[in-house]
């Protein structure tokens, strides 16, 4: 599978790194600019999730095309691997913006102190990165799955069938998972709470409300995902349209 990760990587390398140099840049250049903190840590972070968007419409239409590629199914290799090649990609993808991120960072500690961060922030920094990346590959997955039901149909209306199916699955699974557990491993409703306490007690009186890692949720949605990937695989074998 790491052949076809390295393939589909080679075939738009170009435009991935051109991505990767102009984040780099974007940053640097907000780096310069006169905003106040709050306002340029606003913009770093639309910037990352702007980079993000494009690596998953790229990894989306890099898997429709696989699907769809008559030459990519002469090529003798397990459907599963054809299948995951696109989600590795992009997570990898992920990886190197997070890579980013985490150095951008540390220059900005290295320039001003760190006495202005939460009590926890690195703890529960850590479980965001974690919910955050989960969450970027099960939307990755869930558009897969669009992909391969809209291109199963033989009837006009693919697009709405995709589109449909993106909604209901992405609503329908977390409904479904907050239903069962009255909460989902990708929630944010207290990760970005802040809450002031006694300046005695930390540098700055400032601690994040502490998220936590709900590991029924989390296994919840692991048994889904291998659900989508098997709909994906089982698809895919019909030579869905192609």
């Amino acid at each position: 599978m790491l052949k076809l990760v390295k393939y589909d990587f080679r075939r738009d390398r170009d435009k991935f790194l051109a991505v990767f140099v102009i984040i780099i840049l974007a940053q640097i250049g907000l780096g310069f600019t006169k905003l106040h903190d709050y306002e340029r840590f606003t913009l770093n972070g639309i910037a990352y999730v702007i980079a993000g968007l494009i690596f998953l419409v790229m990894a989306a239409k890099t898997f429709f095309n696989n699907i769809n590629s008559y030459n990519r199914r002469l090529v003798p290799v397990r459907t599963l691997n054809t299948v995951l090649s696109p989600l590795v990609l992009y997570l990898a993808l992920m990886l190197g913006i997070i890579l980013i991120a985490l150095i951008h960072f540390g220059v900005y500690l290295s320039m001003y102190p760190s006495s202005f961060l939460p009590e926890n922030f690195w703890k529960v920094g850590l479980l965001v990165l974690l919910q955050a990346y989960w969450f970027a590959g099960y939307i990755m997955l869930t558009l897969m799955v669009s992909i391969t039901v809209a291109r199963s149909v033989k009837f006009k209306g693919r697009v709405w069938i995709g589109l449909a199916t993106a909604y209901l699955l992405q609503n329908g699974i977390f409904y479904l998972e907050y239903f069962i557990f009255k909460s989902n491993f990708t929630a944010w409703e207290s990760v970005f709470q802040f809450e002031v306490i006694d300046e005695t007690d930390t540098a700055n009186g400032i601690q994040l409300i502490q998220g936590h890692l709900n590991l029924a949720p989390l296994l919840f949605e692991a048994v889904i995902a291998v659900l989508l990937i098997a709909v994906i695989i089982k698809l895919v074998n019909k030579r869905v349209d192609i």
